[in-house]
């Protein structure tokens, strides 16, 4: 494809103006499993999983053929369904080879990241109150045509009400607004190549105890990066090195090394559950990171300001936005480093914003 037919391209000076796979090349079935599941209860990708529809920001690349040209084919950075599962491959590549030590400027913002989380204060969900979270995502859907490709961000919302007993009912409420920023072709040169335009992510509303929105098995699940339990939460190391190690056991090896490390973090953090010393220590171990960096010191992610941290592994950046004066988690998002499948560098592939609060009923929002 030529570059006449590359639309605009959002850059990452273009986020101030617009408000985002969860991302591994290649997972273990359960680990897919588990990140697909999270992926649909709570967010997230928190990135390239090829499915019959959808995928979730930074969720796990599964290989497929190439499509025929009638194939009507979308692949989402967003939200997949349990069509993941289908011979997922495993990577052998060892993931820090060669890869300096995160920088002065990362290791600092990170730690004074952390000293204000831990002397934040969690907003206390009483007795028939809810946590709010709102997860406000830009997610890159693709259709690959054979001979032509197109690509899209689409503007998607989540809203997750969690009780103050995560025993009791959760509500998820899921929009695809319709708004979206064509990337690679146009809406007309795709309806004209017989591609399908809608994205195809998943929209309604769901309720289920223990927030088990698509599981059969309620209440029973251990907890994980990708759904951060209480239970989970407590049995985390609040060492930073052996955190660090636990999320290096955690996450898959392969040739994306520290950005595997920054994804599966960014699930935890995304999920608006983890309390302040656990998100402390994250951002302790994160600091551990082999290669992160400041890339952004004024990143923009819907009106909200904070540091950008990154690895660049050739091709791509992950990005984790934090905000070092209050401690909180902002969001995160991907961004192109070379010119690679017809994205060029430079090119935002999915960003995503997070924000927090107490309601007393399931379904109301924070006021303002």
């Amino acid at each position: 494809m030529s570059d006449d037919n590359i639309r605009r391209v959002w850059t990452e000076d273009e986020l101030d103006a617009a408000l985002e796979a969860v991302n591994a090349d290649v997972r273990t079935d359960e680990q897919v499993l588990a990140r697909a599941r999270a992926a649909l209860m709570i967010t997230t990708e928190q990135g390239e999983t090829q499915v019959t529809t959808t995928q979730e920001p930074e969720v796990a690349t599964a290989v497929e053929p190439r499509p025929r040209r009638s194939a009507r084919r979308w692949v989402a950075a967003a939200a997949a369904v349990g069509v993941l599962v289908a011979g997922a491959l495993i990577a052998q590549t060892l993931p820090f080879r060669g890869k300096a030590p995160a920088t002065a400027e990362a290791v600092a913002t990170l730690d004074r990241a952390a000293a204000q989380a831990i002397g934040a204060v969690d907003e206390p969900v009483g007795p028939g109150q809810y946590r709010y979270i709102a997860t406000h995502a830009w997610w890159m859907a693709t259709h690959d045509m054979g001979d032509e490709k197109f690509a899209l961000l689409a503007e998607n919302l989540m809203e997750t009400w969690a009780p103050a007993n995560e025993q009791d009912e959760w509500m998820l409420r899921r929009d695809v607004t319709g708004n979206r920023q064509w990337v690679i072709g146009t809406e007309e040169e795709a309806k004209a190549a017989g591609a399908e335009t809608e994205g195809g992510w998943p929209e309604g509303e769901w309720r289920a105890k223990c927030g088990d929105f698509y599981s059969d098995v309620k209440c029973q699940n251990e907890g994980s990066w990708q759904i951060p339990t209480a239970a989970w939460q407590a049995g985390l190391p609040t060492d930073p090195d052996a955190l660090f190690e636990r999320l290096q056991a955690d996450a898959p090896d392969n040739d994306r090394g520290g950005i595997e490390l920054l994804v599966y973090a960014a699930d935890a953090l995304r999920s608006g559950l983890i309390t302040k010393d656990v998100r402390a220590n994250i951002y302790k171990a994160l600091a551990k990171v082999p290669g992160l960096q400041v890339t952004d010191g004024q990143a923009n992610l819907g009106g909200r300001i904070g540091i950008a941290l990154g690895v660049d592994d050739g091709d791509r950046r992950q990005d984790v936005i934090v905000d070092p004066a209050t401690g909180q988690f902002i969001g995160e998002r991907q961004v192109m480093t070379d010119d690679v499948d017809g994205f060029k560098a430079g090119t935002v592939m999915q960003f995503t914003s997070v924000t927090t609060g107490v309601v007393d009923a399931i379904g109301v929002k924070p006021a303002g």
